[in-house]
Order: structure tokens, then sequence, then C-alpha cells
């Protein structure tokens, strides 16, 4: 019979202890780093946690991240997080081991996805400079874990081919996605909005796509929408491009 294995995800900040006595204490059977982008300095004491969790019985990971974004951040933990609890693991996030930035990331992440545990570790002191912030382990603390209602696939997949066709108009491509653009991708990925429609009616189609998808991302300031002459075009904002980058997860879920 197998049994799940116990998965912490911990950023690989400016911590030692409260990563490796945290894994040590807590008997984790994996440890998934959240290990900073190439090119930034590292502390001189991560390879002492490297070396400290290769002697142990603990399998380690590393996975690339930039710690400092919140929206990757985001992403990165909570597709850690739905693929280890599919394979059937226990998934904890230690928000203790990173920057404030992956505290709230990671706090937000197990929030949305509901499967994951999250938890703070208190130190037993403190320091600055080149050592790892905190000394010993004082007390691992469990944290209160509130439901936040997941984003609707639909409405990220809509928000996913803006951010696609924006990145093309970059490229010299001109940019011009109409709302009848967006209902023949409805149609072709069979969105809710409007593979559920069942009348006679082209407008019927426009009125869905208008509240079920466009009004929710508008009021959330995810788009803008403007007009070309008669033709109204629609647009992701900057806030709406970080936003997909953060919960992308959900529409890789529903593919």
């Amino acid at each position: 019979m197998d049994f799940p294995d116990n998965v912490h995800i911990m950023p690989f900040g400016f911590e030692q202890d409260r990563i490796v006595e945290t894994a040590r204490q807590s008997n984790a059977d994996k440890v998934i780093l959240l290990d900073w982008l190439d090119g930034i300095e590292r502390p001189p004491f991560h390879n002492d946690v490297r070396e400290a969790l290769a002697k142990s019985p603990i399998e380690s990971a590393e996975i690339e991240c930039d710690i400092f974004d919140l929206y990757e951040t985001i992403a990165t933990i909570s597709e850690l997080i739905i693929a280890e609890h599919d394979a059937g693991n226990t998934v904890y996030v230690n928000l203790a081991t990173g920057s404030k930035i992956t505290a709230i990331g990671g706090m937000i992440a197990c929030m949305v996805t509901g499967v994951a545990e999250p938890y703070y570790v208190r130190a037993e002191t403190y320091s600055t400079g080149d050592e790892p912030i905190g000394h010993g382990i004082e007390k691992k603390i469990d944290l209160p874990k509130y439901p936040i209602a997941k984003p609707d696939p639909q409405r990220i997949e809509i928000l996913g081919y803006l951010v696609d066709e924006a990145e093309a108009t970059r490229e010299g491509i001109s940019y011009s996605v109409r709302k009848k653009d967006l209902i023949e991708f409805g149609l072709e990925q069979e969105l809710p909005f409007a593979a559920h429609y069942d009348g006679d009616s082209y407008n019927g189609y426009y009125r869905r796509l208008e509240n079920h998808v466009l009004e929710p991302l508008q009021e959330k300031g995810y788009i803008e929408i403007g007009k070309r002459g008669r033709q109204k075009i629609v647009k992701p904002t900057e806030l709406g491009k970080q936003s997909y980058v953060a919960f992308q997860y959900v529409h890789a879920e529903r593919t």
C-alpha cells in the first residue's frame, strides 16, 4: 500500500535552519525549494542548505522562481501544489523562508487551491548580514486558511487569449481583437458561455460573452474595451497580464 508523501514547498531566501530543521522536525519526505533566478547573487550558506538536505533521507528539488515577483510566486506555488496534490501527496507551504512577497503569494496560493497547508516558523534568534536571518527553531505555527474563490476558468482562457494577442502585437502584428473574435474563440474552445447557448440568435452570444466574461473582467480592471471605428476592441491591462501569469494554472487544469 502506498502512503502519501509529506511535501514541503519552501522559498529559498535568507534562511537555513528554518528550511533544514523544519524539514527534519516535520518528517518531510520531500522539500521543493523555490530558487532565485540566474544572475542574482546568492547568500554563501545556500550550499550548506543543499548539502544538509542531500545528506538527509529527505528528497529535495529546486524550481526556478523569481521570489520577488508576487504573480510569478503565486503561479509557481499554485502549480506545484496542484501537481503534488494530484500525485496523492500531502502538501505544506513554508511562509517563513523567502521574501515578504513569497509569504503573501504562498498564502494566496494555499487559499485559492484549497489543498495545501500554510505554516510559519518562528526562529529562536535572529541576525542580519551574510548569515541566515533566523537561527534555530522555536516554534512551527500552523496558519488558518480561508477559502478564496478560484478564478473562473473560461475568464482565464479569454484573458490568456487576449494576452497572447497583445504579445503578438508587440512583434508588429496589428492588435484588433473584437468581441466577435472572442465568441469564435469561445466556440472553438467550447467555453461555457458559448457552448451552453442553445438560442437561435447570434446576439445571444454577445449577451453571454458580456455577462459571463467581459463585465467581470472589466470590473476587476483586467481588460479595457475601446472603439476603433465602429468596432469595439478588447485589450488586457497590465494588471490583467500579471493576473493571467498568476492564475494560468486554472487554464491548465481545464485542459
